[in-house]
């Protein structure tokens, strides 16, 4: 049983790592081998205030363009669908993100930014904190995009299909900067994982992910946690 559940948690942070990425390249972070030409950028530019956000994220991931007009479209999107623009606003210079650990928890030795319980494996609740590039059209995420790449990467992970049941969806602010609190839960090989996220978009993209199974409820002290996430 240990093993089972040692095997699943590895899993689990694969399918994380992979719908982090997956909403990098969806969002137009991702290369890909296309040849732009003027008549391709203008009629992007021309269908922006057509398409929904999903829709401009996979035209912007489809062709290189430059960083400029990517920012530009971006930047218009995110207005003409009243989300938060505050992201494309200079930002101070930051040094990562802190965050309170739940009692019992501890830096996992086999798991690089990953926190586990005293008693991992057979208590699999688990905190993974990552910091990357960052991307200002992340923050033309929708709880449409983030449940489609989930179960994208979940199949890919699994090969099944496994259905996201996404229970809120907010857009936060922490410390001044825009951010997402995703909660979400699905079940695999038999065992429900609730996943707790914070995605910010500072001048780099933080993300501290809290995931527990049916077997352990952490939710009171994950939220504890989240309470104290600061970014410095």
């Amino acid at each position: 049983m240990d093993r089972e559940v040692h095997n699943l948690n590895n899993k689990f942070f694969a399918v994380i790592c992979a719908t982090i990425g997956t909403l990098l390249l969806i969002t137009g972070c991702g290369k890909q081998e296309a040849v732009e030409t003027q008549a391709q950028t203008a009629d992007v530019t021309e269908q922006v205030t057509l398409l929904t956000p999903e829709q401009m994220s996979a035209s912007m991931a489809q062709m290189e363009i430059d960083e400029e007009t990517r920012q530009e479209l971006t930047a218009e999107l995110l207005e003409e669908n009243d989300m938060d623009t505050s992201v494309m606003e200079p930002k101070r210079t930051t040094r990562g993100c802190t965050f309170d650990l739940p009692e019992g928890f501890e830096e996992s030795e086999e798991m690089a930014d990953v926190y586990v319980t005293e008693r991992y494996p057979i208590d699999a609740s688990s905190i993974y904190y990552t910091a990357m590039d960052q991307d200002t059209s992340l923050q033309l995420m929708t709880q449409e995009t983030f449940t489609e790449q989930t179960q994208e990467s979940l199949r890919q992970t699994y090969e099944e299909d496994i259905e996201v049941s996404v229970d809120s969806f907010e857009s936060v602010k922490i410390d001044g900067y825009p951010a997402f609190r995703i909660l979400c839960h699905y079940q695999v090989e038999g065992i429900q994982i609730t996943q707790l996220a914070y995605v910010i978009n500072a001048d780099k993209s933080y993300m501290v992910i809290y995931s527990q199974t049916s077997d352990y409820d952490r939710m009171e002290a994950y939220e504890a946690s989240a309470a104290t996430i600061h970014v410095k």
